[in-house]
């Protein structure tokens, strides 16, 4: 008899909110929102109001595309910049003489 275990969509899939990745969706929004309001309303500059609008919806638009190619770029990225240029081969075990 097999045993069965439920598995839970949410453990499974990668967590995406309006289908971008969370992280870089709630920077975007942050860095629109500040560049909207402080740029634009609190300095009498209603362009920069448009702008900002324009510029978060083709950033979500960008966003959205990557992350149906990889859901997890922003992590892939990360840490390809910390490892460097190359990855340094290191044996596993040392050599005896």
């Amino acid at each position: 008899m097999r045993r069965r275990v439920a598995m839970y969509r949410a453990l499974t899939e990668p967590q995406l909110v309006g289908g971008c990745e969370r992280s870089s969706f709630f920077a975007l929004l942050g860095v629109c929102v500040l560049v909207g309001f402080l740029g634009g309303l609190a300095a009498g500059r209603w362009y920069m109001v448009v702008v900002s609008v324009a510029v978060f919806w083709f950033g979500k638009i960008a966003l959205g595309q990557a992350a149906k190619r990889d859901p997890h770029l922003r992590e892939v990225v990360i840490r390809s910049n910390r490892y460097g240029a190359r990855l340094q081969a290191v044996p596993s075990v040392k050599e005896g003489r």
